[in-house]
């Protein structure tokens, strides 16, 4: 069934102002969590608004109103109720669960991606625990005052006098973010409480407290100047990094990059899927090169084989059971390379690359910090560890998940857990246009395998 044989209503969230638009979503993505939640669907008959209801499947989240969510329910279509699978998000009725999630703590409506803002407090948390001396542990309030100071782009320099000598040491912080999500940074103390940042900002308080509490206790009594940068930087070089904050001690030249995501995402990287009127063979080079050959980087499977049955399905309109056969070819590809050790020993290799590069692109040192604003608390992972895959003694492979999305997970096929996931999430447009991306998320083994420590919330 299309989604342009859709009306949409109203009362849905497609008509919703662009501003509350990431609220709406956050609270979907919350409802999502719920495996009982059953989504209320608004339509229109006879020209009366009629409410329908959707239950989603377990596991997914979106990050677009246009994204289907997968499940069971029933839409109206010419007048008559059909049974559907899958349905956009923007077709959900404005419910009272819906709109109190999205309201919560944030009746006055400010708008902001808690990720990117998750930068901004985690590089002022880090500002703040180094230059508190005596040193002590901090909370969220201890940055206000920080953050009062602070503009977007420009450094702010402070000295710390160390305990035990006259030596001030000298602090720096530069915090740079897009417009609207600074903004509301600078409004910590106002978003502090609402849903989507609250369990986040717990997370980085006590990771500051415990990270860069490490470093607070040492710089304070070394009886040595110390010049030290913290750059959370947003803005530049989006698509080229992964680096989120920069770490700097001038005086003993260490430095430590950490990309930084927030809340429960497993996704460590997408690769486009080309544009929408993109020929359906230069969309498969995508696929082959870019995806499996990792940017010319390593060749995981080679899947040319199925690129005749690719093409003739996309260009038949058959755009899921294209990217289905594109994916089931490197499954089966995967699975041949595990077979033998030394085809197996070849393949981790290959794979060990694509994941760091997947993980942090082509910086090395940098480490991936996940706060997930949830008693999971943070995960530090480092992509190094990974040479561990090698001698692990996993017995690896692959399969194709039973979703709606074209899925690959591989794991370990004796704990069956999860090492790396890639999903081909599709988009139809307006015009009838599928737009793709293929994404890449960690799993439960990956987690084990880089971690450097979990720190749970009591």
């Amino acid at each position: 069934m299309r989604y342009t044989e859709f009306k949409i209503t109203e009362a849905s969230l497609g008509k919703s102002n662009v501003n509350s638009i990431p609220l709406y979503i956050t609270a979907i993505n919350e409802l999502l969590k719920d495996p009982n939640h059953q989504f209320e669907v608004s339509n229109i008959v006879n020209k009366k608004e009629i409410r329908s209801m959707f239950k989603a499947n377990a596991g997914q989240e979106i990050n677009s109103l246009e994204d289907a969510i997968a499940g069971k329910g029933t839409r109206f279509l010419k007048g008559q109720e059909q049974e559907v699978d899958q349905i956009q998000a923007k077709f959900f009725y404005k419910s009272n669960d819906i709109k109190k999630l999205a309201g919560k703590g944030g009746g006055d409506g400010i708008v902001f991606n808690a990720g990117e803002v998750a930068e901004g407090i985690h590089a002022s948390a880090a500002f703040v625990r180094l230059i508190t001396r005596p040193s002590r542990p901090i909370k969220l309030a201890d940055l206000f005052p920080i953050i009062d100071r602070l503009e977007n782009g420009k450094t702010l320099v402070l000295q710390a006098k160390e305990v035990d000598s006259d030596i001030a040491d000298e602090f720096k912080v530069t915090i740079s973010l897009k417009e609207q999500q600074f903004s509301a940074f600078k409004q910590l103390a106002t978003i502090q409480n609402y849903p989507k940042i609250k369990g986040i900002a717990f997370n980085i308080i006590d990771d500051a407290n415990k990270e860069s509490g490490r470093f607070a206790d040492m710089y304070q009594k070394n009886g040595k100047f110390d010049s030290v940068s913290v750059i959370g930087d947003g803005v530049s070089g989006e698509t080229e990094t992964k680096t989120d904050i920069n770490f700097d001690n001038e005086t003993e030249r260490k430095y430590k990059g950490y990309s930084i995501k927030a809340g429960s995402t497993g996704q460590i990287h997408q690769v486009g899927g080309g544009a929408t009127k993109l020929p359906a063979e230069a969309r498969f080079d995508i696929i082959n090169k870019d995806l499996f050959g990792v940017h010319g980087r390593a060749q995981l499977v080679d899947i040319e084989s199925s690129k005749e049955k690719f093409v003739q399905l996309w260009n038949s309109g058959k755009a899921y059971s294209a990217y289905r056969v594109a994916y089931e070819g490197a499954v089966a590809e995967l699975n041949t390379k595990l077979r033998t050790d030394d085809a197996e020993n070849v393949f981790i290799k290959n794979l060990v690359t694509a994941l760091k590069y997947w993980m942090r692109r082509d910086e090395e040192g940098v480490v991936l910090k996940q706060f997930t604003g949830s008693k999971k608390g943070t995960y530090i992972l480092d992509a190094e560890k990974l040479d561990q895959l090698q001698d692990s003694g996993l017995n690896l492979t692959a399969q194709m998940a039973s979703t709606q999305d074209p899925t690959i997970r591989i794991g370990d096929a004796e704990s069956k857990k999860v090492l790396i996931e890639i999903r081909a999430k599709g988009e139809e447009r307006k015009d009838g246009s599928y737009y793709f991306r293929n994404l890449i998320n960690k799993g439960p083994l990956f987690v084990t395998l880089t971690d450097i420590r979990s720190a749970k919330i009591s």
